[in-house]
């Protein structure tokens, strides 16, 4: 699906895309580099348009990140409560016999 919409820009965000404007800067080989690790192809040909979409890329991989790590956070931190570890040790010493019989891995 795609959509046009109108995006009315802060002074912040006009500066945000006035950096990104030199193609050459430090700033934009970093860009370029994100955008590539999230499947975007940049040349310094893109339009204004395919910056913002790739920003607003980054910006959600960067809120999706934080989740997992404050999910990981929280669950670090009741590990103890919620894991069983003689549990554990019956999981792993029946996997492991039925791997020396030759079952499934």
């Amino acid at each position: 699906m795609t959509r046009r919409t109108t995006l009315t820009l802060t002074e912040r965000e006009e500066r945000t895309l006035a950096t990104l404007g030199d193609r050459k800067g430090a700033e934009w080989v970093l860009f370029e580099s994100i955008a590539a690790h999230l499947g975007y192809s940049l040349t310094p040909e893109a339009s204004e348009a395919t910056v913002i979409r790739v920003l607003m890329s980054i910006g959600a991989q960067v809120l999706i990140d934080e989740a997992l790590e404050q999910g990981y956070a929280e669950l670090a931190a009741i590990w103890p409560e919620v894991h069983d570890e003689d549990e554990a040790r019956e999981f792993r010493r029946r996997r492991e016999a039925e791997h020396a019989r030759g079952g499934a891995e």
